[in-house]
């Protein structure tokens, strides 16, 4: 079993800490932040070229981390740019290196001429997926195939036609999909109404939790990231609020929705939003929450 797997469905939160790699060639400043991981740290979710802002390989900065640190590792693997053999080389590239997770997206289309390009969609990307497994089973054994390349997807839980990110959901599961990834949530009610209907297409669901570090980065999640605009009167919150005083009631809001959520998840995924300091602190703390919960258990329920 691949060690993604193993965590979603232990009935123990998983808790993962999402990077961008670095934006030029020099990765020891960034591997040294890394560094001071605690050891409850489930995995390492790298981007893939996040917001159309080109980064180094999110593969080869992966398979660095994961030499160095000896954490599992969860790519995102974008089809937007890459025609299918493309992706079907990187994806044998991350299995070659014992990759533990990838996240199938389309990735955002950045710019009037993505409009007019096609492209490649989540569910292509999870048929290439399990294209490679059988290949590597084929070749290699079915137990090197099931410890690598743990499909997941992301999902958008203030969709304003919700019906219609449920079909999809519903059609990346159909694909493959075992895990979903949230846009960052922020109240308790909303997210445990939106972990049921996942939960019942059988995808474990991991909420995404962003550490929001000054009110000019509230401001532009709040104006700038579509996908947010609901959740806009919690991010609202921030404005005239020092730095200290924006990442402090952040940090204190977000603990208090993982420990409401946690006994309802597969786990947390904490964004570090160009900050990995404060992404790992908060990890640190989620992380001495991570004690097992008594039966009402994931592990039976997806």
């Amino acid at each position: 079993m691949s060690e993604v797997a193993r965590q979603l469905t232990s009935g123990r939160p998983a808790i993962w800490l999402e990077l961008s790699p670095p934006a030029g060639i020099e990765m020891e400043p960034l591997l040294r932040k890394l560094d001071a991981l605690p050891a409850g740290i489930g995995a390492i979710n790298l981007t893939d070229n996040a917001m159309g802002r080109v980064k180094l390989s999110s593969l080869v900065f992966g398979i660095a981390a994961k030499q160095r640190l000896g954490i599992p590792l969860v790519l995102n693997v974008s089809s937007r740019d890459r025609n299918l053999n493309a992706l079907r080389s990187d994806l044998l590239a991350a299995a070659a290196y014992d990759v533990e997770g990838v996240v199938a997206l389309r990735g955002d289309r950045i710019g009037p001429e993505a409009a007019r390009e096609p492209h490649l969609d989540a569910m292509d990307l999870l048929r290439a997926v399990d294209e490679i497994k059988i290949q590597i089973a084929r070749r290699h054994g079915a137990e090197r195939a099931e410890r690598v390349l743990y499909p997941g997807v992301v999902t958008n839980p203030y969709r304003a036609d919700l019906a219609r990110e449920l079909d999809l959901l519903a059609r990346k599961a159909a694909a493959g999909a075992r895990f979903a990834i949230t846009q960052p949530l922020f109240d308790a009610e909303h997210s445990l109404r939106f972990v049921e209907h996942v939960r019942a297409l059988g995808i474990a669901p991991m909420i995404g939790i962003i550490t929001v570090r000054n009110a000019a980065m509230a401001r532009y999640l709040k104006g700038g990231v579509r996908e947010l605009k609901p959740a806009a009167h919690h991010l609202a919150l921030y404005e005239g609020m020092s730095d200290e005083q924006v990442r402090e009631l952040a940090f204190e809001r977000n603990l208090k929705l993982i420990a409401a959520l946690r006994p309802h998840v597969a786990g947390f995924v904490i964004m570090s939003g160009g900050e990995p300091s404060l992404a790992i602190r908060l990890a640190a703390q989620a992380a001495d929450f991570n004690i097992p919960i008594p039966a009402a258990g994931l592990a039976e329920s997806l």
